[in-house]
């Protein structure tokens, strides 16, 4: 179907929709949940930019964000099961990437 000349886009993917980017967050935590690899690789491409930053405004000087980054990401892995799926899925992420080691 073509408008004024133009064909017509699909519209794009949710995570880029601003305002369900969380629910793609929350979608990605219950597959992980369930043993998704790849729903693991999807959350990581598609908060690691934003995680990276955050982790290295937060961490000393010299301290190894990429490093805090990978572990972050393992324990949203092993914590996924006992995840509640909710809006709450980033503060989720958020917290088992920047919390303490």
């Amino acid at each position: 179907m073509k408008h004024a000349g133009h064909a017509l886009r699909p519209p794009p993917p949710a995570c880029s929709v601003p305002g369900r980017a969380t629910a793609h967050v929350d979608d990605l935590l219950v597959q992980i949940a369930y043993g998704s690899r790849d729903a693991l690789g999807e959350l990581y491409d598609l908060l690691a930019p934003l995680l990276l930053e955050l982790l290295r405004s937060r961490l000393p000087d010299g301290a190894d964000a990429r490093t805090a980054l990978v572990e972050g990401f393992s324990e949203v892995w092993r914590q996924a099961p006992s995840y509640g799926p909710g809006p709450h899925g980033l503060d989720w992420v958020i917290d088992r990437v920047t919390e303490e080691r």
